[in-house]
């Protein structure tokens, strides 16, 4: 079995160890740990390897998955720069750091990057990937099922990740924030059964369901609820008024733009 370093312990890590785990395609003992707060590897099977020390790791290591912070990407790139690392696969996950930027400061190293999202948590997250021409295909397929045993994997143009973190990655909170939304909304109408939360989920989870498996579009879908002259309609108005697409939209382009930020700090 490969033996695979995270550095950084956090828990998008944590989640694709997990998955990893789950699916046999490695044992803790092939899992090597390195993160400044020791804090973060109780997250972690006990039998996993705890180092203190970067090099360690990355020496002990096939395959180094970069699970940092984007601003702390230039400092950790530094100091693996100097080990022998010709033969080592790296996988970032780390929002706005390209394939460029990683072997401008490794050199000719083979590199895959990923965008993934938290639900990966529970084994329903998505991740986007691409790679450099260095990552066989053999080596991709086995870099994709890493993220496969925890959800829906797809391969995209490198030029296309800073934009799917809007669409995937940091998507996420943006469901959440619409069931607090929700919540808030029923709270204010006087509604504080125990179940509230459970039943916007249930709601947000059967209608995404809908889309995937109805062969009608998104906007029949939408006229399926909405009669005229009824209640949905009236909420769908409101929403219109607001320009709530155009609120969504904003905000998606304002999370590329920052990867794009990303991108240039690295």
């Amino acid at each position: 079995m490969k033996k695979i370093a995270f550095i950084g312990a956090g828990n998008m890590a944590s989640a694709i160890c997990g998955g990893v785990l789950r699916a046999k395609i490695a044992l803790p003992s092939n899992i090597i740990l390195f993160d400044k707060n020791a804090d973060q590897f109780s997250r972690f099977d006990k039998d996993c390897i705890k180092e203190e020390n970067i090099e360690n790791a990355i020496n002990m290591a096939d395959i180094v998955f970069f699970s940092v912070k984007p601003q702390n990407m230039k400092e950790i790139l530094a100091q693996i720069s100097v080990l022998d690392i010709k033969d080592k696969l790296f996988i970032s996950i780390c929002a706005g750091i390209s394939i460029k930027t990683i072997e401008d400061a490794l050199g000719e190293v083979k590199v895959v990057r990923t965008m993934p999202n938290t639900p990966l948590l529970i084994g329903q997250g998505v991740t986007a990937l691409c790679r450099n021409n260095k990552v066989s295909d053999d080596e991709f397929e086995f870099v994709t099922s890493l993220f496969a045993s925890s959800g829906y994997t797809t391969e995209l143009k490198e030029d296309e990740i800073n934009r799917i973190t809007a669409i995937t990655s940091s998507s996420p909170a943006y469901v959440y924030l619409f069931a607090k939304a929700m919540l808030v909304g029923a709270q204010n109408m006087g509604i504080d059964a125990e179940n509230t939360l459970e039943m916007i989920c249930k709601t947000i989870i059967g209608s995404a369901n809908m889309i995937l498996s109805d062969s009608r579009s998104v906007d029949e879908l939408i006229r399926m609820v909405k009669s005229p002259n009824g209640t949905t309609e009236r909420a769908l108005n409101v929403f219109e008024e607001k320009g709530f697409i155009d609120i969504v939209s904003e905000a998606m382009k304002a999370c590329a733009d920052r990867a794009d930020e990303l991108s240039k700090l690295n």
